[in-house]
C-alpha cells in the first residue's frame, strides 16, 4: 500500500470510513486483505443531476396525504428514542438517507459497490432505489444500523488451539465451546405506511440464510425462546441466524453471524434470542453520533479493532477446517493469520491514545460535497490542540497538507512507540485488512500524522479546490473538508 494512501485518513477520513462500513455490515464471506481504490482517496465531483435531487426536497410517493399539495419537507432526523432503539456497546454507528443514495455513491463509490453486490444477492434487475422502494422502505427516512463484536477474548481460544495442533475431535470441542462467539448487526429500516414488514426484507433474510424459510411467530417453535417479545419471524441457516420485527414505523432486522459455525446452531438462536434485548444506543463513546447528514457514521476505535480482529479469527478457522489443507501445515498458517488479525488490535490501543470516538458525516450543499468529523481528545492531545486550534485555522490546496497538517502533528505531539515507523505502520493496515481503515478514522489517525507527513513529501498536489478547516470544540478536534465546485 503506498504511503499516500493513508492521506484520506486525516482530511478525508469520512468518505473512506463509511465506505468500509457499509462494506462490513454487507457480512461478505472473502479475504481478511485490505482493498484499495484510486477513487476512494478523493471524492467524486456530483453530476449537475446529483446535485439537483441533493438540492431538491424529497417527493412524496402518490399515495402520500402531502402529494396533491406539493412536495412534502424532509422529515426531521431520527430522534434520540429511535437512536436508541440501536444496541449499546457497537463498533459502528450509521446512517444512510435512501433519498440521497445517488449523492451518496458520487461521493463515496465504495457504497456503489456495496448495493450492486447487494442488489445481484437478492437477484433484482432494478436499481438499488427502486429494490428498496419495491421493498416498502420510506426514501425519505435514514435506515440506522449498528454492528457489535463478538468478544476478542472469547474468539481467540479457537484460533489458538489451532495454531498450537488442536485437530479432529479435539478442535471441533473447542468449536462447540465457541459457538455463541457471534457478530451482531441490528438494521431499523423505515417503512412507507402500509407496507407488510415480513415481505420488506424477505429477500435479505433469504441471502443471510442461505434460503432458510422465515418462520412466523408467534407459531413456530423457533419463536418460545422470545417470548412476549417475539418478532415477526425467525430464520435460522448459512451464515446468520435473523429476526425480523415491527418496531414502530420501521422493520427492525437482528442478526447474529456464528464466527466458527453456522446461522443454524442452536446457541446462533440463544444469542439473536438475547440480542434482542439490547437496546439503548451509544454510551459514552458515540454518544455524539448524528444521523442527520446524507450517511453519517461514530466509531468506537476499540470495539473496531475487536471486529477486525474476530473477523480474522473466523475466517481463519473456516479457511482451514475444509479438509482440503494439509494438517501438517495447518498450525503455522493458523499461528500467521492469528498474528496478522491481531494488528487490528494494536492500531486501535496506541500506547499514547490521542484521540477517539470518531463521529463523521457528509453532507451536500448545491454542488459542495462537505465532510464533517470531529474526535473527542484525551488528556495526551487536549491541551495542544485547544491551544493551536482555540481559532479555526484553514487551508487551500497544497497548504492543507504543507501548513495545516505540521500544526496538528505538532499540536497532538508524540504518537507513541511504533506508530512513527512507516515500515510497520503499511505492514499494520496490509495484514488489518479493511477495518484498519476504519480503526484509524475512528480515532487513531492522530498516531499517524508523522508517516503520512512524510508521505506527502512524496506524493501528488492537493486539488486546488480542496479546503479544510480544523478547530477546537468543547474537548473535541474538528475537521470540515470541502471540495468546492
Amino acid at each position: 500500500m503506498p504511503f499516500r494512501e493513508l492521506l484520506p485518513i486525516v482530511l478525508l477520513g469520512a468518505g473512506i470510513a463509511l465506505g468500509a462500513g457499509s462494506a462490513a455490515c454487507a457480512a461478505r464471506p472473502g479475504s481478511n486483505g485490505a482493498s484499495t481504490s484510486s477513487t476512494a482517496a478523493q471524492p467524486a465531483r456530483p453530476s449537475a443531476s446529483a446535485s439537483a435531487s441533493a438540492a431538491a426536497p424529497a417527493r412524496p410517493a402518490a399515495s402520500d396525504p402531502a402529494a396533491p399539495g406539493g412536495p412534502a419537507p424532509e422529515p426531521p432526523p431520527p430522534s434520540a428514542e429511535q437512536i436508541a432503539r440501536l444496541p449499546p456497546g457497537a463498533a459502528i454507528y450509521a446512517s444512510l438517507r435512501v433519498s440521497a443514495l445517488d449523492v451518496a455513491v458520487q461521493y463515496m463509490p465504495q457504497i456503489a459497490e456495496v448495493l450492486i453486490e447487494a442488489n445481484r444477492a437478492l437477484g433484482s434487475q432494478d436499481p438499488p432505489d427502486v429494490t428498496l422502494a419495491k421493498a416498502g422502505v420510506d426514501p425519505r427516512r435514514p435506515i440506522l444500523g449498528a454492528v457489535v463484536p463478538a468478544s476478542e477474548k472469547s474468539a481467540r481460544a479457537v484460533v489458538d488451539a489451532m495454531a498450537k495442533g488442536a485437530s479432529g475431535k479435539a478442535l471441533e470441542k473447542v468449536v462447540r465451546e465457541h459457538a455463541a462467539d457471534v457478530t451482531r448487526a441490528r438494521l431499523l429500516v423505515p417503512l412507507v405506511s402500509g407496507a407488510d414488514p415480513r415481505r420488506a426484507l424477505a429477500g435479505v433474510v433469504d441471502v443471510l440464510t442461505g434460503g432458510a424459510p422465515l418462520d412466523a411467530c408467534p407459531g413456530a417453535a423457533r419463536c418460545a425462546g422470545f417470548g412476549a417479545r417475539a418478532p415477526l419471524g425467525v430464520a435460522q441457516g448459512g451464515l446468520a441466524a435473523v429476526a425480523v420485527y415491527a418496531d414502530g414505523a420501521d422493520l427492525r432486522l437482528d442478526v447474529v453471524m456464528s464466527l466458527f459455525g453456522s446461522g443454524s446452531d442452536p446457541a446462533a438462536l440463544k444469542e439473536l434470542v438475547a440480542f434482542g434485548e439490547e437496546v439503548g444506543g451509544p454510551e459514552g463513546r458515540c454518544s455524539r453520533f448524528d444521523a442527520s447528514p446524507v450517511v453519517s457514521a461514530c466509531l468506537d476505535p476499540e470495539r473496531m479493532g475487536e471486529l477486525g480482529a474476530t473477523d480474522g479469527y473466523g475466517k481463519i478457522v473456516k479457511a482451514l477446517s475444509g479438509g482440503s489443507v494439509d494438517p501438517g501445515v495447518i498450525p503455522g498458517i493458523a499461528a500467521q493469520g492469528f498474528a496478522e488479525a491481531r494488528q487490528n488490535l494494536w492500531l486501535a490501543a496506541p500506547a499514547r491514545r490521542l484521540a477517539s470516538d470518531g463521529t463523521l458525516g457528509v453532507t451536500v450543499q448545491g454542488k459542495r460535497g462537505r465532510f464533517v468529523a470531529s474526535w473527542a481528545l484525551t488528556d495526551a492531545s487536549r491541551a495542544g490542540v485547544e491551544r493551536a486550534f482555540a481559532a479555526e485555522r484553514c487551508a487551500v490546496g497544497d497548504a492543507a497538507y504543507k501548513e495545516l497538517l505540521p500544526a496538528l502533528r505538532a499540536a497532538v505531539g508524540d504518537p507513541g512507540k511504533g506508530f512513527d515507523d512507516p515500515k510497520k505502520v503499511v505492514t499494520a493496515f496490509q495484514e488489518a485488512g479493511w477495518s484498519a481503515y476504519l480503526i484509524a478514522a475512528a480515532g487513531t489517525w492522530p498516531n499517524l500524522l508523522g508517516v503520512i507527513a512524510g508521505a506527502l513529501a512524496q506524493g501528488p498536489g492537493a486539488d486546488p479546490d480542496f479546503h479544510v478547516c480544523a478547530r477546537y470544540d468543547g474537548g473535541r478536534l474538528v475537521v470540515v473538508s470541502e471540495i468546492r465546485r
